[in-house]
């Protein structure tokens, strides 16, 4: 079976999981265009998530799925949270060379991964 079978996110929430999407689904802010050469801000936050030593998100990477590169995704950053003090907020700025999807994978240490992704267009 792979790992996909695994990872929570649009197209993938059984109805044993369902429930725990609120509290588990990366939430994406940032503008769905930019310019070329301009940096992308964009913001991963977790919300409602508990934060103790037994249940917490322990980490987040984020993922470029760039238009026509041949081998896809790029990891653009590991971020890993330390339970009671570490929100999951995290704020990085990018810059894009080319229209692609940002995959956020969030791991929880109770309920697995969880994905969201947003779809950007870099403009010429």
């Amino acid at each position: 079976m792979s790992i996909r079978n695994y990872i929570y996110g649009e197209g993938n929430l059984p109805d044993n999981v369902r429930e725990k999407a609120r509290t588990h689904l990366p939430l994406l802010e940032c503008p769905d265009k930019v310019k070329e050469g301009e940096i992308l801000r964009l913001r991963i936050r977790v919300e409602g998530h508990p934060n103790r030593i037994d249940h917490y998100i322990s980490s987040i990477d984020v993922y470029f799925s760039e238009d026509d590169r041949p081998f896809n995704p790029v990891k653009i950053a590991h971020i890993e949270l330390m339970p009671e003090y570490a929100e999951p907020i995290i704020e990085l700025g990018l810059r894009l060379r080319k229209s692609g999807t940002i995959h956020v994978v969030a791991y929880c240490t109770t309920h697995g991964l969880w994905e969201s992704a947003r779809r950007i267009v870099v403009e010429k």
